[in-house]
């Protein structure tokens, strides 16, 4: 493309911009966002490449600067136009208003750029030095374009990452609705099985302590009536052991009285001998006053002894402590005899030598 053509390009995308933005209406607010920013990036573009390539060459030539400062003011007022409309709410009149305007500059910008910019800039290129011009500009065109493609298939892989995530985070939330019903749902079951064993042991605890009741009523009836009949048999038991017990003491009172009335019997008998013997040996009064002393301390013990016994039995309750105070009593008796009775010989040996010292003495004299 020639320079002149490629100028004269330039200028039309935001054109037919303008025209979709005008027919919109104030409904289509999505709609008029979007054009907008076609129309924004489009008019930037536009005066970019004019002011990067046309200007600089407008400002070498003196003849030509006064083009160059008038063409710099025009694309002054495109910006402001656009940064008003950019301000707008985009539901109203009051938007189409300032598109309008908008329009009316950018337009006569183009007739200017057609009619003063673009055939002053010819003039002062040679058709090399334009065709170069032209080159770059459509370069940068071509390189805007590939942006603006660029922009766009990454506004839509971000948008197709944005829908995925949206979608992956709805599937992610379903899920976590699933799973928490999941859960709800098995809490609600465990908590109907606790319930249930709950109702169950406590079923089980009332039946339990009915039992336990019953249990405890039986045996504390069965507990009664054994007390009763132990009660019976102890007082039965009792009287019985007390009869026998009482046969067995006065038994035993009637051996013990025996029993004194031997020893005193042999007692008597072996004081005669002593005395026999102290009367033909004339031994001293003392051997009298021992047996005497030795038989009235067996007297005392054997009394004491039997009196003892007499207790105990009364206060036994069993055969057995029965039986064991007798076995006492008979071992205590058979001590004491047994001490009293070599005590008494004892005394009689002392007696007899004595009483045969001095007839000794008169064998031998008389030998």
């Amino acid at each position: 493309m020639t320079l002149r053509q490629t100028i004269q390009a330039a200028p039309e995308k935001a054109a037919a911009l303008i025209t979709k933005l005008s027919a919109t209406s104030n409904q289509a607010v999505k709609s008029r966002e979007s054009l907008y920013t076609e129309l924004n990036d489009e008019l930037s573009r536009y005066v970019e490449l004019e002011e990067q390539h046309l200007l600089p060459l407008l400002r070498k030539h003196p003849e030509t600067k006064d083009l160059a400062v008038s063409a710099l003011k025009g694309n002054k007022d495109l910006r402001a136009s656009l940064e008003k409309l950019s301000g707008l709410p985009k539901d109203n009149d009051a938007f189409l208003a300032a598109l309008a305007d908008l329009n009316k500059g950018f337009q006569q910008h183009v007739r200017n750029e057609r009619k003063e910019l673009l055939p002053a800039v010819l003039k002062v290129l040679n058709d090399d030095e334009a065709a170069a011009v032209a080159s770059d500009i459509e370069g940068a065109v071509k390189e805007a374009e590939t942006a603006k493609r660029d922009e766009k298939r990454e506004e839509r892989a971000q948008a197709k990452r944005n829908a995925e995530e949206a979608e992956q985070a709805e599937a992610d939330e379903r899920a976590a609705a699933r799973e928490a019903k999941r859960v709800e749902q098995a809490e609600a079951e465990r908590q109907a099985a606790e319930a249930e064993r709950a109702l169950a042991a406590e079923q089980a605890v009332a039946r339990t302590r009915k039992e336990a009741e019953r249990v405890a009523r039986e045996a504390t009836e069965q507990v009664a009536e054994v007390m009763e009949r132990s009660r019976a048999a102890a007082q039965d038991q009792a009287r019985q052991i007390g009869e026998s017990l009482t046969e067995r003491a006065q038994q035993m009172a009637s051996d013990s009285q025996e029993a004194m009335t031997v020893y005193r019997d042999a007692a008597r008998m072996l004081a005669g001998d002593v005395q026999v013997v102290s009367t033909t040996s004339a031994v001293s009064v003392q051997a009298l006053s021992d047996v005497s002393s030795a038989w009235m301390d067996w007297f005392g013990k054997a009394a004491r002894t039997n009196a003892e016994l007499s207790q105990q039995l009364i206060g036994s309750r069993t055969l057995k402590a029965a039986a064991e105070a007798q076995r006492a009593f008979a071992t205590s008796v058979m001590h004491n005899w047994m001490e009293r009775r070599t005590a008494m010989l004892q005394i009689a040996q002392r007696s007899s030598q004595q009483a045969l010292s001095p007839l000794q003495a008169r064998v031998t004299e008389t030998a």
